[in-house]
């Protein structure tokens, strides 16, 4: 699939999708989708439909594999939960997701977002020792790995909105949130492949520890008063997408990381990193 342009700040209301590809990378079945309401008929080939056309990420429920620790078929509602919860805290880092039904199954629909800023521009990155060297004091070390030609250090920069993700990694029970899921464009910065969330035994694999023990900052509290505010409203929103005790463990992780107003320190009885890091 050919890089269309950058699509705008919403899914469009009134969209007519159809198939454009597959995002043969993923772990699960992945489609993207385009926006042919503006068009009278719709090319057979894909490569034909237009660059500006609206584009989404679409996750179809059946395409789902079965995993040890997560209910089967409960990762797109997962998905749309993220966006909903990040939408809470008043902050855009989840591109707007929708439930989305039509003839290739039901599951989660999010805003195709780019393009993306150089790779070298990335906030996470493993370096190796004198790229390590000369970054020090502008990166957060995490945690070194042997590679093929010598050590490697796993890294990520310190943003005001790579803390506030970090801050949704843990109010969500982020339990995969890689490098590559964070994903930096001119708009903003935006963190995708929320599917493993909001687990209620403590999941927090992650590669943004780095800010383990700093405080929270005012506006991040701030965020979190309105999570809590905004608790009943939320409630009802996630009761079609969560068990009970999901969206309870929510809360609750809400309360405590207020409650602490600190950013958490890694587990000490499991790994709390994910594998692969990037």
């Amino acid at each position: 699939m050919s890089e269309p342009k950058e699509s705008g700040g919403s899914l469009p209301e009134h969209a007519r999708w159809t198939l454009e590809g597959r995002l043969v990378e993923a772990s699960n079945v992945v489609l993207r989708m385009a926006d042919v309401s503006s068009l009278a008929e719709v090319p057979d080939d894909p490569s034909e439909l237009p660059d500006d056309a609206a584009r989404a990420v679409f996750k179809p429920v059946a395409g789902e594999r079965p995993l040890a620790d997560f209910p089967r078929g409960t990762l797109a509602h997962r998905e749309v939960a993220a966006s909903l919860v990040c939408a809470a805290l008043g902050w855009d880092h989840v591109p707007e997701t929708r439930w989305f039904e039509d003839d290739l199954g039901e599951g989660s629909l999010q805003r195709w977002v780019g393009p993306l800023v150089p790779t070298e521009q990335a906030h996470v990155a493993l370096l190796d020792e004198q790229e390590f060297i000369s970054q020090q004091g502008s990166v957060h070390p995490i945690a070194a790995f042997e590679g093929e030609e010598g050590p490697l250090v796993l890294v990520h920069t310190d943003t005001p909105a790579l803390r506030r993700i970090a801050v949704f990694d843990t109010v969500t029970n982020n339990a995969d949130r890689k490098g590559s899921h964070l994903i930096q464009t001119p708009e903003a910065l935006f963190a995708i492949d929320n599917g493993l969330t909001f687990h209620t035994d403590d999941k927090l694999r992650t590669v943004l520890w780095g800010f383990a023990g700093d405080p929270l900052e005012e506006p991040i509290e701030a965020a979190l008063r309105r999570l809590v505010a905004a608790r009943g409203e939320l409630t009802q929103g996630l009761a079609p997408l969560l068990t009970p005790a999901e969206i309870e463990a929510l809360h609750a992780r809400t309360d405590a990381l207020l409650e602490a107003g600190t950013f958490p320190d890694p587990p000490e009885e499991r790994y709390g990193l994910p594998w692969p890091p990037l």
